[in-house]
C-alpha cells in the first residue's frame, strides 16, 4: 500500500508539474503576444506641436482586414460602396499616442498619452474631433482636421477636463457646441468658428466659450447634433432610460445664436426616448445621435462588446424605442458619436485610446465613413 501511495504521489506531482508548465506556457505566450501588440505599432510621426499624426495601432491594410473579417457588412458599406463624399473618409484620428495639453497636477503643459475620442462634427472646411484624457489629469481637447484631406491642422484646449461627449456645428450662427457640465448639471457650451480659426496652439491657453448654458435636473449630456435650427441633445443613463431633448436656437433678440432660459424650462424633463409614460427598451448607453433627411440614427455602446447603430424614421422622434427601429446594425466596440454629412455617416470610436485598445479587439483608430444608402441594403 505504501508503494502504491508513493506512486500516486509521484503521478500527482507529475500532473501538477505538467499543469504548471502548461499554465506558465499559456500565460507566457499571452504575455509575449501582448508585448508584440504594443511594440509592433506604426512608426510614430508627430506634427510640430507634438501631436502624433500617424495611426496609433495599425496600418491601413491591417485595419481593413480586421474590419472585413469581423464586420463584413460594415466593411462593404465603408469600402466597397462608392462614397457620396470623400470628406473625412478613413482619416487618422490624431493625438492618440501624444498630445500636448495642460496637466492639472503639475500645473504645466506636457504630453498626454491617453486621449480618448468622443465627438465628431463637420464645421465649415474643418473636421472636428473631441477627446478627454483617460488618465484624468490633462485638459480636454478638440482636434482640427482639414475635412477634405484629413490632414491634422491643430489642437484646441478647452477649459477644464470635461468628458466632451458630443460636438455639433450651427452653420447659421457659426457656433460650435459641445456637451459638458456646470457643477452638478449637464451643460451646453459653445465657441465661434471665428475663434477656432484665430486660436494659436502655441499659447497653450483654453479657448473661450461665448455661451455656457446649464441644463439642470437631467442626466449627463452625452451627445448633441444640429438639425433644422435646433440642438438635439442626448442624455446618457447607465442604469435607466435615456432622453433626447430638442432646443430651438434663437435667431434674433437678446439670445440670438443661443438658447433661451424659457426654452430650457419648456423642454427639460419632458422629452424622452419614448412617450411620456416612459415605457421603452431603448433605455441606456446611448452615445451618439444624428439626423439626416427623414432618418434618425442612434449609436449605442457600453463595454467591450459589439456596439449597435439604430435607424428610425423621423416620425418616431417621440418613440425612439428599439422595437420601432427600421434597422439595427452591429458595429465594432466602443462606438461613440456619429454625424451625418453629404450622404455619409461619420463614426468615431474610443477603442483607439490606450485605455481600451486590446490585441483581440477590432481597434478603430481611423474615422469610419459609411454610405447611408448602403446601410439599408441586405
Amino acid at each position: 500500500m505504501k508503494k502504491i501511495g508513493k506512486k500516486l504521489l509521484h503521478i500527482l506531482g507529475a500532473i501538477l508539474i505538467i499543469a504548471a508548465v502548461g499554465t506558465g506556457g499559456y500565460f507566457g505566450y499571452e504575455w509575449f503576444q501582448d508585448q508584440q501588440f504594443w511594440h509592433n505599432r506604426p512608426q510614430l510621426v508627430k506634427a510640430k506641436d507634438g501631436t502624433n499624426t500617424s495611426a496609433a495601432w495599425q496600418n491601413f491594410a491591417t485595419y481593413q482586414k480586421k474590419l472585413r473579417q469581423h464586420y463584413s457588412f460594415i466593411n462593404r458599406a465603408s469600402t466597397y460602396v462608392p462614397p457620396r463624399t470623400w470628406d473625412g473618409k478613413d482619416a487618422i484620428i490624431p493625438g492618440l499616442r501624444t498630445t500636448k495639453s495642460y496637466n492639472f497636477k503639475t500645473k504645466k503643459t506636457d504630453t498626454a498619452e491617453a486621449m480618448t475620442p468622443q465627438g465628431i462634427t463637420v464645421a465649415g472646411k474643418y473636421l472636428l474631433l473631441t477627446a478627454y484624457d483617460g488618465d484624468h489629469v490633462h485638459a480636454s481637447v478638440v482636434y482640427v482636421l482639414d475635412k477634405k484631406t484629413g490632414k491634422y491642422l491643430k489642437t484646441l484646449q478647452v477649459p477644464g477636463k470635461p468628458h466632451l461627449g458630443g460636438i455639433a456645428y450651427d452653420p447659421i450662427a457659426k457656433n460650435i457646441w459641445v456637451t459638458g457640465s456646470m457643477g452638478e448639471s449637464s451643460a451646453l457650451m459653445s465657441f465661434s468658428l471665428a475663434a477656432l480659426k484665430k486660436y494659436h496652439p502655441a499659447k497653450r491657453m483654453p479657448i473661450e466659450y461665448n455661451h455656457r448654458i446649464s441644463i439642470p435636473s437631467i442626466e449627463r449630456a452625452s451627445a448633441v447634433t444640429y438639425y433644422d435650427n435646433q440642438l438635439f441633445v442626448g442624455f446618457f443613463n447607465m442604469y435607466g432610460r435615456g432622453r433626447v431633448a430638442g432646443y430651438t436656437i434663437a435667431r434674433s433678440g437678446k439670445h440670438k445664436g443661443s438658447i433661451t432660459n424659457n426654452e430650457i424650462k419648456s423642454v427639460t424633463g419632458t422629452v424622452s426616448w419614448s412617450d411620456p409614460t416612459g415605457e421603452t427598451s431603448m433605455d441606456k448607453q446611448i452615445q451618439g445621435l444624428a439626423i439626416y433627411d427623414n432618418k434618425i440614427f442612434l449609436s449605442q455602446s457600453y463595454g467591450s462588446g459589439d456596439s449597435k447603430l439604430y435607424i428610425f424614421p423621423s416620425t418616431a422622434v417621440n418613440a425612439l424605442d428599439e422595437k420601432n427601429a427600421e434597422k439595427v446594425i452591429i458595429m465594432p466596440p466602443y462606438l461613440e458619436q456619429i454625424t451625418a454629412y453629404k450622404g455619409q455617416l461619420l463614426c468615431i470610436f474610443e477603442s483607439g485610446s490606450k485605455q481600451y485598445a486590446k490585441r483581440d479587439l477590432v481597434i478603430m483608430d481611423r474615422i469610419l465613413s459609411l454610405n447611408i444608402n448602403a446601410l439599408f441594403s441586405n
